[in-house]
C-alpha cells in the first residue's frame, strides 16, 4: 500500500522547503521548485495511482501516467490560480492524493467507454471501490497505523496535539 498519508515534518533548509518552493511556483511559476516539487512528490503520487488503479483489468495506462497527469493538472492549476488556500506541505499532499485519485477514475471510465463491455456491472462496482465515500476497512486501518507512527515522532506534545486537531 502506498504512503498516502503526509510527509513526516523535517528539519531543513528554508531553500530547500515545500512551502518555499510552493511560494516560488504560486509567484513566478519557478522551473526549479517544479522539478523540487516533482522529485519529492512524483514517485509516491506513482503509488497512489497504483493503488487506485489495482485490480482493472486491461488497461491502457499505468501508474506513471496516471502520476504524470496528476503532477502536470497541479502545476497548471497553480499557474491558474485555482489553488489561492495552498500554503505549505500539509494542503498539497491531499491536494495531490485528490487530483490523481480523480484522474484514476477517469481512465477507468475512459477504458471503460472505449471497450463498451458486458462487463459494466463489474465495472459500476470497481469504480465504486474506487470513488468510494468511506474508506475500505483495510485502507482506513492502514491510515490509521501510520498516522499514529507519524504522531509517535513528534516529541513535543502540543505538537501533536496541533497535528491532530488539523487532521480532523
Amino acid at each position: 500500500m502506498p504512503d498516502e498519508s503526509p510527509e513526516p515534518h523535517e528539519s531543513v533548509e528554508p531553500h530547500e522547503s515545500v512551502t518555499h518552493w510552493l511560494y516560488q511556483l504560486s509567484s513566478d511559476n519557478d522551473s526549479v521548485a517544479q522539478q523540487n516539487l516533482w522529485n519529492r512528490y512524483f514517485a509516491r503520487i506513482a503509488g497512489v495511482a497504483r493503488s487506485r488503479l489495482k485490480g482493472a483489468p486491461g488497461r491502457d495506462a499505468d501508474e506513471e501516467d496516471i502520476a504524470l497527469s496528476a503532477m502536470e493538472s497541479f502545476f497548471r492549476g497553480v499557474q491558474d490560480g485555482r489553488f489561492p488556500d495552498l500554503q505549505d506541505r500539509t494542503g498539497l499532499w491531499p491536494l495531490l492524493v485528490k487530483i490523481t485519485a480523480r484522474k484514476a477514475i477517469n481512465e477507468l471510465k475512459r477504458q471503460h467507454a472505449k471497450k463498451r463491455s458486458p462487463d459494466a456491472e463489474e465495472f459500476v462496482s470497481d469504480l465504486g471501490r474506487l470513488a468510494g465515500a468511506e474508506p475500505t476497512p483495510q485502507f482506513a486501518l492502514e491510515m490509521a497505523e501510520q498516522v499514529e507512527q507519524l504522531l509517535a515522532k513528534l516529541e513535543d506534545e502540543q505538537l501533536r496535539r496541533i497535528a491532530v486537531m488539523k487532521l480532523e
